[in-house]
């Protein structure tokens, strides 16, 4: 397990880059690694949580919501599947009952 964690951060290449979009300049994480599995999740998890942004700043949308954002998003149909179990993985995490109190309530980003 160790040996996976270590592999995973030194395989860390590029953590931070700017996106410009013409009228504003967005922040994005680029995170990348020698491990391409990884790799694919974490796109996943990033489009996903664009995704829920733009439904609300609060946790569990639901399906219905969600899946109409994803509908006239631009992404790939055959990025659906991932970003969809990206989407219930934030989701699962955002639950009230797994955060600890002192941190507030959770938002989806």
């Amino acid at each position: 397990m160790f040996s996976l964690i270590k592999k995973i951060l030194d395989g860390i290449t590029s953590t931070t880059s700017t996106k410009s979009t013409g009228e504003k300049e967005e922040k994005m994480y680029n995170i990348t690694t020698n491990v391409p599995e990884l790799d694919e999740e974490n796109v996943a998890l990033f489009k996903a949580s664009q995704l829920l942004e733009k439904i609300g700043n609060f946790p569990n949308p639901s399906a219905n919501e969600f899946y109409a954002q994803l509908v006239i998003s631009d992404l790939p149909v055959e990025d659906h599947e991932s970003v969809t179990l990206a989407a219930i993985s934030i989701e699962t995490m955002m639950n009230l009952e797994l955060m600890d109190e002192e941190w507030g309530e959770p938002t989806i980003h």
